[in-house]
């Protein structure tokens, strides 16, 4: 018999500090690494859809100097998690450049998580490197017997995560999509989104994906859960760099009210 599933909250006023370990880091798809690090206090307390704050300190005196936030994509049980770099700007390259017996410096695990329904299939829809919580997320699912379906969009075929890697963490394959048709079908992901029955949404990706998904949600009237994609300076709600509009008109932090929000939470301006 499935039990409902409801991560506990995270404890944002305490989350765990600590220098961590690079362990291994190795190029997956164009300008996208897979990067592992030892943290074992952050291993044993992640929820699907957390994150970590990383950075460098004062060990490295030259950009970047804020840390930046990363989802947490996978944990093992030996400590290690891992997080999924794509090279934007000079930090998320610096993290590219790192390799093993290098440190960092962790802040997490942060944010709220997601929540899975009991006996509902779950559908996760992840744009580019939105797919990092669901490496987590869909492994943990299908170990307590819940049937997942996991579509992945990427523009081009030289930009998809190692599909052999993501089978390896999640226990399937994902269904992927490109916009050229390069790889897997043809299309924008949210095109393979089929809602029936009893079914969980999840989402994490780009805005004007997650934007496309709520005004379809709010159509035919299913939940849907995203996770929002904003900068971040401090990741605890201290900064407010990461604000949302929130369905009532009020703001809310990303970091600590987020960033797994329903879609039904927020404001969706037009694109």
């Amino acid at each position: 018999m499935l039990v409902a599933i409801e991560p506990k909250a995270p404890d944002i006023l305490s989350p765990i500090r600590h220098r961590a370990e690079v362990m291994a880091n190795r190029r997956v798809a164009t300008e996208t690494w897979w990067l592992e690090l030892d943290s074992p206090e952050i291993a044993g307390r992640a929820e699907w859809g957390q994150f970590v704050m990383i950075g460098f300190g004062l060990e490295h005196l030259a950009p970047p100097f804020l840390p930046r936030p990363f989802s947490v994509a996978w944990r093992a049980e030996d400590g290690r998690i891992g997080l999924l770099v794509r090279a934007f700007g000079v930090g998320s390259r610096r993290l590219a450049e790192l390799r093993a017996g290098e440190h960092v410096l962790l802040l997490g695990p942060l944010g709220r998580p997601f929540r899975l329904e009991p006996g509902s299939r779950v559908v996760c829809v992840a744009g580019g490197v939105g797919l990092a919580p669901f490496l987590f997320l869909a492994g943990d699912a299908r170990r307590q017997a819940f049937d997942v379906d996991l579509l992945y969009g990427e523009l081009t075929a030289d930009k998809v995560f190692d599909a052999g890697l993501i089978e390896e963490l999640t226990g399937g394959p994902p269904i992927v999509w490109t916009e050229d048709g390069s790889l897997g079908r043809r299309g924008r992901v949210t095109e393979g989104l089929s809602v029936e029955g009893r079914v969980t949404v999840l989402a994490c990706g780009p805005t004007p994906m997650l934007r496309a998904l709520a005004g379809r949600a709010a159509r035919e009237g299913f939940d849907l859960q995203v996770s929002v994609e904003e900068h971040m300076g401090c990741g605890v709600g201290t900064c407010q760099g990461c604000v949302v509009l929130g369905a009532d008109g009020r703001w809310k932090k990303a970091c600590t009210q987020g960033p797994v929000f329903y879609a039904s939470e927020l404001t969706w301006s037009p694109s």
